[in-house]
């Protein structure tokens, strides 16, 4: 157990009393993070940086506009196959505020434990039934939407940037709350380190195949566990064993 002691104005000055906070070992991490390239605030190469609108509790039809939970952020890509509508009554009302597309990053900003805080994904595609509705789409409000200016960071570089162990630690340290916010104006003041464009491509495409790899593989197991345990089944279940 580490003890540290801080003034009590300066607590009082920053409103935080979290222990990650005030982590003297903080800085020597961050002090790391850039070497030899250009750095700029979050805000300055982001067209749009806010939340999403949650629709009132028991106010989402079985059909409708695609709306974005929590539940469909997995922080290796946006599950689709998790559906969840509003009214379009609704998603013309919240449209300014909620719509999504494509190219946009999803952060998650709301939790019962801030270790949830930070979950990112990006929509690098819309799912056909998104696209036929004129891909009308929105997001909740526990979900920061973050759409990259693309004259200035590429999308896909910026969300491979944002999933940074590093850089994770950075936003967690902005987490507000009992109940663990992370707001967007606090977010907007996150430092992004810039390479040149031609290496953020580079990187993006590494993080790309990386992660198509791995959810590959990923499904791979997952087929392979399901007939194990479906032969399994057909043992106890049924009294069928193959000789």
């Amino acid at each position: 157990m580490e003890t540290i002691l801080i003034k009590l104005e300066k607590v009082r000055k920053s409103g935080r009393i979290d222990y990650d906070f005030y982590d003297p070992n903080h800085k020597k991490i961050t002090d790391n993070i850039v070497k030899g390239y250009t750095t700029d605030k979050l805000e300055n190469v982001c067209l749009k940086i806010n939340t999403g609108k949650t629709a009132p509790r028991n106010s989402y039809p079985d059909k409708g506009v695609r709306i974005i939970k929590v539940k469909n952020i997995s922080g290796n890509g946006i599950k689709w196959g998790e559906y969840f509508f509003v009214t379009k009554e609704f998603y013309e009302k919240a449209q300014k505020k909620s719509q999504v597309q494509i190219g946009d990053v999803l952060m998650l900003c709301s939790a019962h434990s801030k270790i949830y805080i930070g979950r990112t994904d990006i929509i690098d595609t819309f799912p056909q039934e998104v696209m036929d509705d004129d891909s009308k789409c929105c997001c909740v409000g526990e979900l920061i939407i973050i759409r990259a200016n693309p004259e200035k960071v590429a999308p896909k570089y910026l969300i491979t940037f944002l999933r940074l162990s590093i850089v994770q630690e950075q936003i967690r340290r902005m987490v507000k709350g009992q109940s663990a916010h992370l707001y967007p104006k606090d977010l907007a003041k996150l430092d992004i380190v810039l390479p040149p464009p031609e290496i953020q491509e580079e990187i993006a495409d590494l993080n790309e195949k990386a992660e198509k790899d791995f959810l590959k593989n990923i499904s791979e197991a997952n087929k392979s566990l399901s007939r194990t345990r479906n032969k399994i089944k057909e043992i106890i279940i049924n009294g069928k064993r193959k000789k």
